[in-house]
């Protein structure tokens, strides 16, 4: 008696086992299959509602808004250039604030109590040079990996798009001067991307971490929707790179390739 017991016992464990492994098993088929559920775009779905498919700043839906791109920056920026002048002023400023600097480490600790600060004017001049420097960056690199991205679009317009995209960085909580990151995103999907019913998994999972996981979302959609092997970094993409974007990203039709492949 004791050893059908003991027999029954064993039976029972082995079906529990192997009931909980098919559970898991099923749910991770079922995890993988909520692609759809989760509204997974693909470019055919991506090419929906757009007026091209291409990445183009045309094809962009803020494109045909013409309201805002008829309106200035308020602080000039999109106006302002950095000339020659200005580029030196710039290099004379800062020069003088390393020597500044220099001279105030020098001291005995003592006679450091006050951090030393720029001036507000010298403050202000560092930034806007800066943040007019990134916004040329930003330009140069979508016309760069996007050959054609901005056509004939007026320079300005240009800026004012880029800001755009660096304001909605900041709506995440991205402290960052130069979100270059958003900015490539906002060129792929657009600037309401998180109003686009269809783009809400790239929405909830980039505000989990905005400042790493915008850039883990640009990789998921050159993957999936763009067929890209290649992060825009010149990384081939694989399950190790991508190894953060799940469950939070549906699950990619085809599957990534393995590190060491």
């Amino acid at each position: 008696m004791g050893r059908f017991v003991k027999i029954v016992v064993a039976l029972f464990l082995i079906l529990t086992i192997f009931g909980c492994d098919s559970s898991k098993h099923v749910e991770r088929e079922k995890s993988r299959d909520s692609r759809v559920d989760m509204g997974y775009v693909d470019f055919k779905r991506f090419a929906q509602e757009r007026p091209c498919a291409e990445v183009r700043f045309m094809c962009l839906p803020e494109s045909q808004d013409k309201s805002w791109q008829e309106q200035n920056l308020s602080d000039g920026l999109d106006r302002f250039e950095l000339t020659p002048e200005v580029e030196r002023k710039y290099e004379r400023l800062m020069a003088e604030w390393n020597r500044e600097y220099a001279e105030y480490m020098s001291r005995p600790k003592e006679e450091r109590s006050e951090p030393l600060k720029k001036s507000y004017l010298v403050r202000e001049f560092f930034d806007r040079v800066e943040e007019k420097r990134f916004l040329v960056y930003m330009e140069e690199e979508l016309a760069k990996e996007f050959p054609g991205f901005w056509r004939d679009v007026p320079k300005e317009v240009r800026y004012r798009w880029i800001r755009r995209a660096m304001n909605k960085a900041k709506r995440f909580g991205i402290k960052s001067k130069g979100p270059g990151a958003m900015v490539e995103l906002c060129a792929r999907i657009g600037l309401d991307f998180d109003k686009d019913p269809k783009w809400d998994y790239i929405t909830k999972f980039i505000a989990k971490d905005p400042k790493n996981y915008v850039s883990i979302a640009i990789n998921y959609i050159d993957w999936t929707v763009f067929g890209k092997t290649h992060a825009r970094t010149g990384t081939r993409i694989t399950d190790w790179l991508m190894r953060r974007a799940h469950p939070g990203l549906p699950y990619p039709k085809k599957p990534y390739p393995k590190l060491n492949d």
